[in-house]
């Protein structure tokens, strides 16, 4: 558990380095050759569902109720409709380009409701477990948290 947490931090301090990154080689793509935003996009999904599974593994670890564990698997499976929605819509968008402009729209509603899909599983989570910590708060409070929760 402890790993997994720190894990987690390492990579938020990676977030602006890797953000850098990713936007550069976007560009670059849009300068000279346009297919090749499918795999940076396919990678940017990939990283998502890893940072999903991550969240989903964190969390798993601080409740024993199955209600919690489905909440979580159900929070984890959106994390994948995410990716799954940001991958077809660059594949769509360069290839199908009508049908590209659906999904976006699909995308951009999906993207805008985010928070408040976010929301409902906090909720949902503390209904279920009043003591249960949010993610944000494991990964800020450390030690006494997560300890805690182990006993």
């Amino acid at each position: 558990m402890e790993q997994d947490v720190k894990w987690m931090r390492r990579m938020r301090r990676y977030a602006v380095p890797i953000l850098i990154l990713y936007v550069t080689a976007i560009i670059v793509a849009l300068l000279l050759e346009k297919m090749w935003l499918i795999p940076i996009m396919g990678s940017v999904s990939v990283i998502i569902v890893v940072m999903g599974f991550q969240e989903m593994r964190i969390m798993w670890r601080m409740t024993e109720h199955p209600k919690a564990h489905r909440m979580l698997i159900f929070q984890y499976v959106f994390e994948w409709v995410d990716a799954i929605l940001l991958t077809a819509l660059m594949v769509t968008l360069l290839t199908a380009e009508d049908v590209g402009l659906v999904i976006g729209l699909f995308f951009g509603i999906w993207g805008v409701l985010s928070p408040t899909r976010q929301k409902w599983f906090t909720k949902q989570l503390k209904q279920i477990d009043p003591e249960l910590p949010t993610y944000e708060e494991v990964l800020e409070g450390g030690e006494k948290i997560w300890n805690y929760h182990q006993k």
